[in-house]
């Protein structure tokens, strides 16, 4: 693997690929993936402030009569739920601040239980560590949903994981109309990289004024070396495209033969505005898990769902699979 970059992902680095030249051609065979956030070729913005004083409203109804489950080695948020007879979607109802991508152990979930009275005492969620948080961007699609994205760039000087947030949209009066919460495409932020947050809110939109949003979850990463193993990656090709409103970008990626097992891998390509701001992203999977010794490449493309993409960040990480 000549050239790729062997990368910890306990201290993760991130290619940003700004005004780049065109490399070489694409590789043949190339596993091709283009995602959200869609293209919207009139695309607006409306900014509010990531410090308002905005109370998200409630994204969901009161649970009823809860009780708390504590994570497990092994556990996922799906086989939780079907535990306890749940679906997905409701327990994530009931735990609306936490990623279910990503659960640590001796996290605590609330479990709403059928029937029973609604309880006004939800688990206390963890104080987020104190990252910068900008103003978030709301921009609509061509379904005449709207895309909210939040960027949120590492100050701790340490690595974080479990990112979430929300944005609520503001009427002219300063009433709440409704709150998304706001996830990443990835699940760790090393120090000094910067993450966009999203939420898809399905039409029609609500007509509003002014957007607000908040990180309300960002942890230290626990056990790095070996929840986050090293693999190889690299990125080959970057390539605006003449009008900036989309970029193309090839990726290598592999895993060592002397590797223990199978990580989940995923890359994100996040594109900016040139005021720094997170305007759209794409991330891509391998269909299957790569095993050790094995490698592959793939061609991402990231639109912007508004102004002109300035510079895109390239991020990768390896999560160790139970």
């Amino acid at each position: 693997m000549d050239g790729w970059v062997r990368l910890l992902l306990a201290t993760a680095m991130a290619a940003s690929l700004a005004g780049c030249k065109a490399g070489p051609a694409a590789p043949s065979g190339l596993s091709t993936v283009t995602f959200f956030p869609l293209h919207t070729a009139a695309a607006t913005t409306r900014t509010g402030t990531a410090t308002s004083t905005i109370q998200p409203l409630a994204t969901v109804a009161p649970s009823p009569t809860p009780r708390v489950y504590v994570v497990r080695a092994n556990d996922t948020f799906l086989a939780i739920a079907l535990a306890f007879g749940l679906s997905r979607e409701e327990l994530l109802a009931a735990n609306p601040d936490l990623n279910p991508d990503l659960l640590s152990i001796g996290q605590q979930l609330l479990i709403p239980a059928p029937g029973g009275e609604a309880t006004a005492t939800p688990i206390a969620t963890p104080t987020p560590l104190p990252l910068q948080v900008a103003e978030p961007l709301c921009f609509p699609s061509t379904s005449d949903g709207l895309w909210c994205l939040l960027t949120v760039t590492n100050t701790t000087g340490e690595a974080v994981e479990g990112l979430s947030g929300w944005v609520t949209l503001v009427d002219a009066g300063g009433s709440a109309l409704v709150t998304a919460p706001v996830y990443p495409p990835l699940n760790m932020l090393s120090a000094e990289q910067v993450m966009v947050l999203a939420a898809f809110l399905s039409p029609p939109a609500p007509g509003y004024s002014r957007a607000a949003g908040a990180l309300t979850m960002a942890v230290p990463v626990q056990d790095a070396e070996r929840r986050y193993p090293p693999f190889d990656w690299s990125a080959t090709r970057s390539q605006p495209a003449a009008d900036r409103r989309s970029w193309e970008v090839d990726v290598r990626v592999g895993i060592p033969a002397s590797a223990s097992g199978s990580p989940r891998v995923a890359v994100a390509v996040l594109a900016f505005d040139a005021r720094g701001q997170g305007i759209g992203f794409a991330k891509w999977e391998p269909d299957a898990a790569l095993r050790p010794g094995e490698g592959t490449e793939a061609h991402l493309v990231v639109y912007s769902l508004g102004p002109e993409i300035e510079r895109v960040d390239v991020l990768a990480e390896a999560l160790a699979v139970p």
